[in-house]
């Protein structure tokens, strides 16, 4: 009796499992999931929702392969995923897009305040008499000024990702300087030897 209770549900797996690679190619869910995720790069999904449009990406070429080995059951459903996946990439990258706008925004006005406390900070410790090597930024200020220009042109062409890198590593190495010289300043200042600025040395 258990033996013939095995055999009938060892027939009942096979009949499945003929019926599900009998399905017919998935030819219009594999269509629609590539023209989603177009649709999500076209709304510059891979740049401000990375994750979620790789995501999609990976699921269709998932698909994909098991579409090669004929096994359509499963590559529908993946293929039915990665278009609702890829639709919510390109509705996060409008507000990925705008979110990067504000923060690109913050980086280079951050970048032209830093660069006025900066040359501030310089004057400063050329008055405490620091030596020059230390205090020239002469080759420096031009190169973040050319970086800093850079940046405001991708933000003006909508680059709002290459623009936010390229402010973000200005920033750090300007404030960067900055916090270097006012610790000569304060080591300077801690000095016995060391005389403060004159009024004259100041103006």
């Amino acid at each position: 009796m258990k033996k013939e209770i095995l055999i009938i549900s060892l027939v009942i797996l096979a009949f499945f499992l003929v019926i599900l690679s009998c399905a017919g190619e998935p030819k219009k869910e594999l269509t629609a999931a590539r023209d989603a995720l177009e649709k999500a790069r076209e709304a510059e999904a891979d740049r401000y929702a990375s994750d979620i449009f790789t995501q999609a990406e990976n699921l269709l070429t998932e698909a994909e392969n098991l579409i090669a080995q004929k096994n359509y059951g499963e590559a529908k459903k993946l293929l039915i995923n990665a278009m609702g996946i890829a639709d919510t990439a390109a509705a996060q990258a409008a507000i990925g897009k705008e979110d990067m706008k504000m923060k690109a925004e913050n980086f280079i006005s951050g970048c032209q305040t830093a660069m006025e406390q900066l040359k501030s900070t310089q004057k400063i410790a050329q008055d405490w008499k620091i030596p020059k090597e230390q205090t020239d930024l002469s080759i420096q200020i031009p190169n973040w000024e050319d970086q800093l220009k850079r940046a405001q042109e991708e933000f003006d062409n909508g680059s709002f990702d290459v623009a936010s890198k390229r402010a973000s590593e200005a920033y750090q190495q300007i404030t960067g300087k900055d916090n270097e010289l006012r610790e000569l300043i304060m080591a300077k200042q801690k000095t016995p030897s060391s005389s403060k600025p004159t009024k004259e040395s100041k103006k």
